[in-house]
């Protein structure tokens, strides 16, 4: 049975939920900027100190172990700063590992307080991809929220959440495909799946997530569809738009 749309006061209800995290992301260029400004202070001294010390010392084992936390809250940040970008801002060839990583890591609180695992199979050696990058990295991170969700539509007590992301090479492009040991999707649900503002979820949930994470693909010309296998897989070919307008801007550049 197909479900039914979200009803008016529902999407008042989320869109006033949506609101105050969109008016929160506002402000997330300056105050990303402000906390690089602060980690790199923290990464100078650190680094100055490490100097002072020898290899061998434990002082200079903490030390390490604080490059190693600004280096990564770092990384985190970067991650989030790329995902408030305006659209036309990033285009940008790109490590596909690497972004899938930088996504992980903005979920990885929430995966460690719903104890879901992450299981990867990923070459180290994937070709680069000229993508829109905020864009990109918003289609995996929608995916992946779809599947950690996935889990709270599952009304049997489960040993293990494990969603599964791989990603290869095939047909001229990129592959990745997101798989979760959640209940498997009913045949009337996959059949709207796509569909925006309908949604099974409560709370903030209008219904966009997997719509928007479709429409960035095939933005791309790629494709994305939902797998019986309780996967989506996301295939982006390397001859793109938005490579061919990488290209254009380069060609320009040496010209002028």
């Amino acid at each position: 049975m197909k479900e039914p749309p979200l009803n008016l006061e529902e999407i008042k209800e989320a869109v006033e939920k949506i609101h105050r995290f969109a008016t929160a992301g506002t402000c997330i260029s300056s105050v990303t900027h402000e906390m690089n400004n602060h980690l790199g202070a923290i990464m100078a001294y650190a680094e100055m100190l490490q100097l002072e010390t020898s290899p061998g010392e434990e002082a200079h084992r903490v030390l390490e172990k604080i490059i190693e936390s600004v280096n990564l809250c770092s990384h985190l940040i970067n991650g989030l700063n790329t995902l408030s970008k305006r659209k036309e801002e990033l285009v940008t060839l790109v490590e596909v590992p690497e972004v899938i990583e930088t996504v992980i890591l903005l979920r990885k609180y929430y995966l460690k307080t719903k104890f879901i695992t992450i299981e990867k199979d990923i070459p180290d050696k994937l070709q680069p991809i000229v993508v829109n990058l905020p864009k990109f990295q918003l289609a995996l991170l929608y995916l992946l929220i779809n599947a950690e969700e996935n889990f709270n539509q599952d009304k049997t007590a489960r040993e293990e959440k494990i969603i599964q992301i791989s990603a290869k090479e095939m047909e001229k492009g990129i592959k990745i495909e997101i798989k979760d040991n959640g209940p498997p999707i009913n045949e009337d649900t996959i059949k709207i799946l796509f569909t925006p503002f309908i949604t099974t979820k409560k709370e903030y949930h209008l219904g966009l997530g997997l719509y928007v994470a479709k429409k960035i693909v095939e933005e791309h010309e790629g494709t994305l569809e939902y797998s019986n296998k309780h996967s989506f897989i996301m295939w982006i070919p390397y001859d793109n738009p938005f490579s061919f307008h990488k290209a254009r801007l380069n060609n320009h550049s040496e010209i002028r």
